[in-house]
């Protein structure tokens, strides 16, 4: 007799179910229920950022429309794949030849960290 190993699903699929469930719970929970450095963020997005690359991060901003280079869109593959050492230089640096300006000097490193830490978020929310 010999025994059958279970599906890898079996094996898995609690384990990847818990972590989804803890990711979606993430991602939809309530301002209040968010770590500190997001809430954090979201404070320095809204005064900073938001009025370019727009409340969920898509570069709709009400400034936007008049900006030579379009904003960054947060859920572009492109901004999802750079990593928050390149996301910190931008912020700090800025991007020369656009409207991305520097930040260095008005933002300190714990804001700018927090404020990587909310485009993550905002990143993986949809519309």
């Amino acid at each position: 007799m010999t025994l059958s190993r279970p599906p890898l699903l079996w094996v898995t699929g609690p384990l990847a179910l818990a972590a989804v469930l803890l990711t979606a719970s993430w991602l939809v929970a309530a301002p209040a229920d968010l770590p500190e450095d997001v809430m954090m963020g979201k404070k320095v997005y809204e005064q900073h950022c938001q009025k370019c690359h727009g409340e969920g991060g898509w570069g709709d901003g009400p400034q936007a429309q008049w900006q030579y280079l379009p904003p960054v869109n947060f859920h572009a593959p492109s901004s999802r794949l750079k990593s928050d050492d390149e996301l910190i230089s931008v912020i700090e640096h800025g991007v020369i030849f656009s409207p991305m300006h520097s930040f260095r000097g008005t933002l300190n490193a714990t804001e700018i960290q927090d404020v990587v830490a909310y485009i993550r978020l905002l990143s993986q929310r949809g519309r």
